[in-house]
This record gives structure tokens, C-alpha cells and sequence, in this order.
């Protein structure tokens, strides 16, 4: 089966502009790896710096608002004033609150610290410069920001494919899909296992192939995303008893499959039944112990002997 290395769909990661702006600065590229905090694009932005300065009075106004609660309540404990005006303190200082922490999760969400905003607090000035970060280590599969570019708030600005087990997305004819299951495990040549993950109840009209789909059991740096694959079944389908050959070794004689096993005397053709291909082998199911000798050379001249054509000739037989 063939196919293309993708990210998951659980994997990718956006991260957006929390406030419109122009692009100052580009620090990433596309395909390179960022660690989770790494910067990725810097905008101008007055917005975000109206966002600060919005935080700074409404932080204010919320200290403000439990100062005049916490004096209400020393009169309403002295009878000094009614409780309805107490109540309206609570009230107040309370949506203060709320109207302040608001603002400070908008912070947040455009990548400052619990230190830089209650720096604002204390009396920093806002900054127009908003800095866009990665919010997970992996690599960036898309950043198509440029200088000078106008980003509105909430756009997209960067992709990234977090760090983990890739999915291969493998095309299989119908006689493949009958000997899969989910569960199996699948190898790809001198990079690792893969496991059945899901296949697909559709056939693709074109082509006459189904999707299935594989997760890789351990992240190997051999598989990059969007490269072309091959993998085969590595074990056998539990239907029969059936055996991995080179694709080369079957002979068709009619509708008939046969492979020549190599017995005392020479070779016999033997009959089989076709399974899945796995690259540059196949899936048989006949009378033939595992481990016997077939013939992958010199099958012209043994099928014309086979056929009463001309004289056996020397072939060679592999395992």
C-alpha cells in the first residue's frame, strides 16, 4: 500500500492575533521547529495598547469599588448606614471586578504574564508592540504573515504540528482492504511500525481504492509530513494460512496463480490464491510449508517446461 505522512488532526495548533495590527516583524519561517513561548510575529498594534490602558482603569476602578465596600461594611457593622447601601457596595465592587479580570484574561490571550500585568498596575506604561506566540512546542507548518501585512483581530498566523505519532494516509485496493483490520500493524521499510487506526466504509470512484489510516507507534525524524510511503502488512491475515512471498514469484497460468517450490527434484508448481500486496511481496494462501524455497529467476523457462514448452533450465529459489 502507498500513501502520504499528515499531521493529526488532534495535533495542529493555531495561533491567532488577539488584537488587530500591522506586521512589524516575522521570526519564524515555515517547517522550522519553535518551542512552546517562541515568538512568531510582531505587530503594531494601537488596539492592543488601548487594550492595556482599558485594563489600567478598570483595575483601578476595581480597587476603588473594594475600598468604598470594605468601609461600607464598618458602618453597616456600626449602624451607621442601611444594608440595602452596603449591599449596593458589594454589588458594585463585585462587577468592578469582574470588568477587570476581563480584561486581564484579553492580556493573557496576547501573551502576557501575571508579572508584566501587574506591572500595569503598578504604573507601566502600555506598549503598542504585540508579540504573537507559539502556544506549544512542534514545528510550524504555516506562517504566511508578512511585514507590513494588516492583520484584523482573532486571524490566524501561524499553523503548528505539535510533537508526537504522525498519521500515514495509505490507499488500498478492495482484495487489501478484505485482509485488514483495525489493530494491525503495518511496516514501513527501515522506519518503524505503523497501527491501523481506522479504514475508511467508502471506495474512491477514480481509482477504486479505499482510505486507511495509520498512526505511527514511536515518532521516528524518518517520516516527514507530506512525504510519499510505502508500508505492507506485518502479520499475516488471520483468514487461512497464509505466507509472505516476493511479488515476483507468482506465475499465472489462465485465471490460476501458481509459484514454483523447489522439492527434491526441482521445482513443482504449486497452486495458490492471491492476497494483499506489500510492496514488493505478497500475501498467498496454498500448500506451502513455511520456509520452502521459491523461484523468483528463470520462471519463463520452468513455466515452458511446466507446459510441456521446452526443457527445464536453471532458475533460482529463494527462501
Amino acid at each position: 500500500m502507498t500513501g502520504t505522512v499528515v499531521a493529526p488532526a488532534d495535533a495542529l495548533v493555531l495561533a491567532v492575533a488577539a488584537a488587530g495590527g500591522v506586521v512589524q516583524q516575522v521570526h519564524g519561517a515555515s517547517l522550522q521547529r519553535v518551542q512552546r513561548g517562541s515568538a512568531l510575529v510582531t505587530l503594531f498594534s494601537p488596539a492592543w495598547m488601548d487594550t492595556q490602558r482599558e485594563y489600567v482603569q478598570l483595575s483601578t476602578q476595581s480597587r476603588l469599588a473594594a475600598d468604598k465596600r470594605q468601609r461600607d461594611e464598618s458602618l453597616f457593622a456600626e449602624g451607621v448606614i442601611a444594608r440595602a447601601r452596603m449591599e449596593e457596595s458589594r454589588a458594585a465592587a463585585h462587577l468592578a471586578r469582574l470588568a477587570a479580570d476581563q480584561r486581564a484574561q484579553m492580556l493573557r490571550a496576547g501573551g502576557l504574564n501575571a508579572a508584566a500585568i501587574q506591572a500595569l498596575s503598578a504604573g507601566a506604561q502600555p506598549s503598542p508592540l504585540l508579540t504573537v506566540r507559539a502556544q506549544s512546542a512542534g514545528t510550524l507548518t504555516e506562517l504566511p504573515a508578512t511585514v507590513g501585512q494588516q492583520l484584523d483581530a482573532g486571524m490566524a498566523v501561524a499553523k503548528i504540528s505539535r510533537d508526537g505519532p504522525l498519521w500515514v494516509e495509505l490507499q488500498a485496493s478492495a482484495q487489501q482492504m478484505s485482509l485488514l483490520a483495525v489493530g494491525d500493524l503495518l511496516d514501513v521499510a527501515q522506519c518503524g511500525q505503523l497501527r491501523v487506526i481506522a479504514l475508511s466504509p467508502q471506495v474512491n470512484s477514480a481509482n477504486q481504492t479505499a482510505q486507511v489510516r495509520a498512526r505511527q507507534l514511536e515518532p521516528k525524524a524518518c517520516l516527514k509530513i507530506n512525504a510519499f510511503v510505502e508500508a505492507r502488512l506485518v502479520t499475516p491475515p488471520a483468514q487461512g494460512a497464509s505466507l509472505l512471498v516476493p511479488a515476483a514469484a507468482l506465475v499465472r497460468r489462465g485465471t490460476a496463480s501458481y509459484v514454483f517450490v523447489r522439492n527434491a527434484t526441482g521445482f513443482q508448481a504449486v497452486p495458490v490464491i492471491p492476497g494483499a500486496a506489500a510492496g514488493d511481496q505478497q500475501w498467498i494462501r496454498g500448500a506451502i510449508a513455511p520456509g520452502a524455497q521459491v523461484a523468483v529467476r528463470g520462471l519463463v523457462a520452468l513455466k515452458g517446461a511446466w507446459t510441456g514448452l521446452g526443457e527445464p533450465a536453471a532458475a533460482q529459489g529463494k527462501p
